[in-house]
């Protein structure tokens, strides 16, 4: 009997300090873990860090580049940013005891931080005028001329922003574009002919590189007597040295190219001319015809002259401006139609490409 006594209570005072020491266990404090902190981005203005309410970080206006070492006990640990100087709360970001390498992206404009910003690229060219950029309405950027402006765009990570085009001193809106935050890099290119904008304006180079890539727009200085319909390019060759008034040679087999009347762009792939000395000319007409898209009458046609297709010839005030080839090579062009009076052996009215403007250098 005393046998069992005892041995019921050796047990008991085992279980006893088997549970002492467990809950000694327990009350052992979790070591603090150390993590490293990576914090990129930029502001228009200078931020301040905290951490545990003490300033750990305060780059300057820029770009930012925090690189520390943190100390990390507990669940509730956090970041805090806010404007260099003041008490505002910007930002919390929790910090959390794993993993070792931890990443924060921030963005601020002064007003708002985004965690993600894209490259945004306005290529193009406003022929008169000056034009503004807007993001979410906001005036971010402005030019005339050959424009090429590049952007840091701030915006949230899977959301998108809007950027409106409008002629600087007015309201109306030209162009309107949705900026998504997933792709790095963004473009507009874009012309602007004073009136109206067209965008998604690119420069490829030929398919074939023994040919030469021509894009172009349709303008007419006929606007009383254009028909408003689409045209056809009707492409001749002829010789640079030949009088401006001499029919040229129709390419076989024929070659047109359609251009929109809204004055959108299109393209074409140009083969090869006969030799070095020649030039690419051509008619304008109504498309898929070949009757010209303007109604007879002045000041178009002169009091005594007759509209008649022009076969290849170049105006006079133009001559220079025919189409030279170069294999390889893209051009960008805005065609604007024109006239050549001839008056023998009949008073005749000729309309064909006049000013060609080549805009090729500011969209490559």
């Amino acid at each position: 009997m005393k046998l069992k006594i005892f041995t019921l209570f050796f047990l008991s005072t085992l279980a006893v300090l088997s549970l002492s020491c467990r809950k000694a266990e327990l009350l052992q404090p979790e070591p603090a873990k150390i993590i490293q902190l990576n914090i990129t981005g930029a502001s228009d203005v200078a931020l301040e860090y905290l951490y545990k309410d003490s300033i750990i970080a305060s780059p300057p206006i820029g770009g930012i580049n925090v690189k520390t070492l943190l100390s990390v006990k507990g669940e509730n640990v956090t970041l805090k940013v806010r404007k260099k100087g003041t008490s505002e709360i910007l930002l919390t970001r929790t910090i959390m005891a794993t993993p070792f390498d931890q990443h924060i992206s921030l963005f601020y404009d002064g007003t708002k931080i985004y965690n993600n910003a894209i490259s945004l690229r306005l290529k193009g060219y406003a022929l008169s005028g000056e034009l503004e950029f807007l993001l979410d309405g906001t005036v971010f950027s402005s030019g005339n001329g050959a424009i090429d402006k590049l952007s840091s765009i701030l915006i949230d990570k899977g959301t998108t922003r809007e950027i409106t085009i409008r002629k600087k001193g007015e309201t109306a809106i030209l162009l309107t574009k949705t900026i998504e935050s997933a792709t790095a890099q963004q473009n507009i290119g874009f012309f602007f002919d004073g009136i109206k904008i067209v965008d998604n304006v690119k420069v490829d180079p030929p398919v074939n590189p023994a040919n030469m890539m021509l894009t172009a727009k349709f303008e007419t200085t006929f606007p009383n007597q254009f028909k408003n319909v689409d045209v056809d390019l009707v492409f001749y060759t002829r010789l640079k040295t030949a009088s401006n008034t001499t029919v040229g040679t129709k390419v076989t087999p024929e070659l047109r190219f359609t251009l929109p009347k809204n004055g959108s762009f299109n393209s074409i792939e140009l083969p090869p001319l006969p030799g070095a000395n020649y030039i690419y000319s051509f008619d304008i007409v109504e498309k898929g015809t070949n009757t010209e898209p303007y109604t007879p009458g002045t000041p178009l046609v002169l009091n005594g002259y007759t509209l008649k297709p022009n076969e290849g010839r170049i105006t006079a005030a133009f001559a220079e401006n025919g189409i030279n080839f170069e294999a390889g090579k893209s051009k960008l062009f805005v065609i604007a139609d024109a006239r050549t009076a001839v008056t023998t052996p009949t008073r005749s009215i000729y309309v064909s490409g006049g000013r060609l403007t080549d805009l090729s250098q500011y969209f490559q």
